[in-house]
């Protein structure tokens, strides 16, 4: 009988299934009132990645089991497959079940979640923009990558990488005209990108270029700037969204502590509310369609046709091209086909039980996954350089959230539980609904969740564009 231990700790279901069961064993643990919850999966998984991406930089060359070895070192310890799928199969459960009752929070808080969609994105910017004139050593396009990142932002990011592609183009033709500030950051720039590329290729490092001694870049120094930026972007994020995910987790848990307010309390007052509305005008209530257990067929299409109309492109002229993302298109689609309730012989409304089982399951794979593919990093940050781009994405989040708290708590009035998914909405944040869902004990957060993300990823591409066009 023979047992290979490496193999066996390597294969990507080993550490993922054991990060499930004791991140959901760490979030049932009580403190006072507090616990994790399902976000005990995320904290098991960064110390999991860490240790075990520390444990494959042990392997040379000679080994068999390099080739794994370097893919975890890169991060890529679970595939991206297993986490869009996860992360899909969530988002429509979470669709669905919020279908029933999305006329109701529309018809009452519409306008308001529109203000919220674009106001947390919108204060986002401005604080990550304020920061590049904070850290004069840090580079611009990190930060915008940080803006992405600490607002869990796909969109954001890939309008942020096409953005500093293009601005760093006219940022070296413009070199002669800029400010000496400008200036000093490119140069600081290119020189922190000769000196690291050095290193990996273990050369002599090249003499650092000044200031004063430059008129115009070269092709070979302005090809290093754009190269830099982007590069800076991609950086910015990867090291800016699991400190956004996780500080909006906690953000979502603490809020109620520290503004002084019951959750249990808050619950009470809405679901009387809506009582007391509904029976008002029963015109703000959804069809009342009979529910199957589950209905595999429907769901399916729910998911298909989401991942469909997210990866639709939208020409948005001189902003470039949109589109709303697989998650995105998924919460639209399953919000459409829940209301709509019933096509045919497919029935869109299922049962609560079953599907707030299954969208559980799959939230906890896919924050296990993003601890365990970002832990090195995170504590790698925190310990090392990162740690000025962590510090930002920590409070680029938390203004985000309290911003996004403050209006729509004292100025619309609106209830936690429905406010609570609008700040995720307006983060375009999945786990961070999922907490929200979690922490709450009701699924109504994902209805103003659905009402503020479609918008909130439009804003934070154009803001992503908006920043890079704003002066070094």
């Amino acid at each position: 009988m023979q047992f290979d231990l490496t193999a066996f700790i390597f294969n990507e279901f080993v550490i993922l299934f054991l990060a499930m069961a004791l991140g959901n064993l760490f979030g049932d643990i009580k403190i006072k009132k507090f616990n994790f919850g399902i976000a005990g999966t995320l904290f098991l998984g960064l110390g999991l990645g860490y240790f075990l991406t520390k444990y494959a930089s042990t392997f040379t060359e000679t080994s068999k089991f390099y080739v794994r070895a370097q893919s975890i070192l890169k991060g890529n310890i679970i595939s991206g497959s297993i986490m869009n799928l996860s992360l899909l199969i969530f988002i429509v459960g979470t669709g669905l079940l919020a279908s029933k009752e999305v006329k109701y929070a529309l018809t009452k808080f519409g306008k308001e979640f529109v203000a919220i969609a674009v106001f947390v994105p919108f204060v986002g910017a401005v604080a990550s923009y304020g920061f590049t004139k904070v850290f004069n050593n840090l580079s611009p396009y990190q930060v915008t990558g940080t803006y992405a990142g600490a607002l869990t932002s796909s969109a954001g990011l890939a309008a942020a990488i096409e953005s500093a592609n293009d601005e760093a183009k006219n940022l070296t033709k413009e070199f002669p005209t800029l400010s000496e500030r400008a200036k000093r950051k490119i140069v600081n720039m290119i020189n922190s990108a000769n000196e690291r590329d050095a290193k990996l290729a273990k050369v002599e490092i090249p003499e650092k270029l000044k200031l004063e001694n430059i008129q115009n870049l070269t092709e070979e120094e302005a090809a290093a700037f754009i190269a830099e930026a982007k590069a800076g972007v991609g950086v910015g994020y990867a090291i800016g969204y699991p400190f956004g995910v996780l500080f909006l987790i906690i953000g979502i848990n603490l809020i109620p502590a520290f503004f002084r307010f019951d959750v249990e309390e808050e619950k009470k007052k809405y679901f009387l509310q809506k009582e007391q509305d509904l029976k008002d005008n029963k015109n703000l209530s959804g069809k009342n369609i009979p529910e199957v257990k589950m209905d595999f067929v429907a769901f399916s299409l729910a998911a298909f046709l989401g991942y469909f109309l997210g990866n639709i492109q939208i020409y948005l002229g001189p902003l470039g091209y949109f589109s709303f993302g697989n998650i995105g298109g998924a919460m639209i689609m399953s919000l459409i086909l829940g209301t709509i309730g019933k096509i045919g012989p497919l029935n869109f409304r299922m049962d609560n039980i079953v599907l707030g089982k299954m969208r559980t399951y799959f939230l906890s794979i896919f924050l296990a996954a993003i601890g365990i593919n970002y832990g090195y990093k995170v504590i790698d940050a925190v310990l090392g350089d990162g740690l000025v781009i962590a510090f930002i994405s920590i409070l680029v989040a938390i203004i985000s959230v309290i911003a996004g708290f403050l209006l729509g708590h004292y100025v619309f009035k609106i209830n936690w539980t429905l406010l609570s998914g609008a700040i995720t909405g307006g983060m375009t944040s999945a786990p961070g609904l999922g907490a929200a869902i979690d922490a709450l004990g009701t699924d109504e957060p994902a209805i103003s969740y659905g009402s503020t993300q479609p918008l909130a990823t439009l804003c934070m591409v154009i803001f992503s564009i908006i920043i890079h066009k704003l002066p070094l």
